[in-house]
Formats: C-alpha cells, structure tokens, sequence
C-alpha cells in the first residue's frame, strides 16, 4: 500500500527511525506506540516505501557513519606497532581485494560496474547456459555441467 500522500505518518517515521537506530521490530513498534507493537512492526516495514526508506537511512548510516569508524580503526591498527604482522597483512589485504579488486575475481566486473554492452553479454551467456542446460540428454549421452564461477551471482 502506498504512502499517504506519499508521506510516512508519525508512527510510521517513529518505527523508521527507531528500527535503522536499533535493528529491533519490538523496540520500534513500541517506539512508534503501537498497540500491538511487533505484529504492527512487521506489518509496516513490509510496506514497500516503508522498506525503501530503511534501507536509504540504513544505507546512509553505513556511509556517514560506520564507514569513516572502519576506516580510521583500519588506520590505526595498520599505524600500530604492537598490532601483529599477521593481522597487519589481513589489513592490508583486506585494503587492496576492495578497491583494487581481489585477484579471485578473474577480471570479473559486479552488475553495478557494468557498462550496459557488458550487462547484455552476460545476459546472452546466461541464455545459452540455460538453454544447454535445458536440452533434454538423449539415452546413453552424459553431459557434464560446469559450476558457474565462485560468487557468481546468477548461481
């Protein structure tokens, strides 16, 4: 059901916000004052603005908040002396695989860094693997199928 008006009400903004501060259903129903406060908790965030507009404040809490604490502690913790080589290097890989690209991904591009070209050859791979996947194996004929690449997020 659509937002009325296309605005939250009052409960509804009160669940919200509760709900991304604290990732409980009970704590933002009772907050939104709710009678029934998990029941209407649930039936809220299932909505789907109600949803949209978790995830865009959740979303933007990783960026504005949590994102700059990760940092600066992967700082320090690289900085440190007393921090162990061996954590050091997880640091420093960890560092590299996310804004480098990690050597496990074999050039592989997420959907979202795809160009709309790249986006339709991987559609059009994904059809034929689908199609040979789906014609019928004749008696006596075996056919091995290939696993799709790890993380591959059509598997």
């Amino acid at each position: 059901m659509p937002l009325k008006n296309g605005r939250m009400t009052h409960q509804e903004r009160a669940l919200v916000t509760e709900f991304v501060a604290t990732g409980s259903k009970l704590m933002a129903g009772k907050a939104a004052g709710y009678a029934s406060p998990l029941v209407a908790a649930n039936h809220t965030l299932a909505k789907p603005a109600i949803a949209a507009e978790v995830i865009k404040l959740q979303t933007q809490r990783l960026v504005d908040e949590i994102l700059p604490l990760a940092i600066e502690q992967h700082k320090a913790l690289l900085a440190n002396a007393a921090t162990p080589a061996g954590a050091k290097a997880q640091l420093i890989k960890l560092a590299y695989d996310r804004t480098m690209g990690s050597q496990d991904a074999k050039g592989r591009k997420e959907l979202h860094e795809m160009t709309v070209d790249e986006l339709a050859d991987e559609l059009e791979q994904l059809k034929r693997r689908q199609a040979d996947l789906a014609r019928p194996i004749l008696e006596g004929e075996s056919r091995q199928v290939d696993e799709p690449p790890a993380g591959d997020v059509f598997a």
